[in-house]
């Protein structure tokens, strides 16, 4: 009887161990969470406020390492809810940059021009080069009435070679 109780335990043991491991190894990017069917900017059919286009473009090369990103909405947006990502506060994950080689988002700053209609991304150091990067904008920016982009948006470009 000792012997089936030990099994028992042990048994009980394993499971919560595999438990717990499947939980975490299921785990994904924030970004990801936050990105349902993204689209390049100009093609979102969702109501809504829309992005409707980004400088540099979708898969466009040779861009400068120095260059600082744009994106136009088509109304006003809230300039609080148009910020560099935060994985400590997945409710501000609206703009990243990512070098697809790094792990990490690309530090930078975000600012609205006076009508708050264009968004200007400025990185804190020059790009890498001879690297593809990808923007993403997710649903989480909202426009000055409070209503959330139609679409989350999502477009990659390449620097030029160093």
């Amino acid at each position: 009887m000792k012997r089936f109780k030990a099994q028992h335990v042990y048994l009980i043991f394993i499971i919560l161990i595999l438990s717990v491991c499947l939980i975490i190894g299921c785990g994904s990017d924030e970004a990801a969470l936050l990105i349902h069917d993204p689209v390049i900017p100009g093609a979102c059919t969702e109501a809504g406020p829309k992005v409707i286009s980004s400088n540099p473009t979708n898969n466009t090369e040779n861009v400068a390492k120095g260059t600082v990103i744009t994106v136009s909405f088509d109304q006003a947006m809230n300039p609080a809810t148009i910020v560099v990502t935060d994985s400590g506060n997945p409710e501000v994950l609206t703009f990243t940059l990512r070098d697809n080689n790094d792990i990490a988002s690309t530090k930078g700053t975000v600012a609205m021009d006076v009508t708050n209609t264009i968004a200007t991304f400025t990185p804190a150091a020059a790009l890498h080069g001879d690297s593809w990067y990808t923007v993403i904008i997710t649903t989480y920016a909202k426009n000055a009435g409070g209503t959330s982009l139609g679409c989350s948006y999502k477009w990659s470009f390449k620097t030029v070679a160093p």
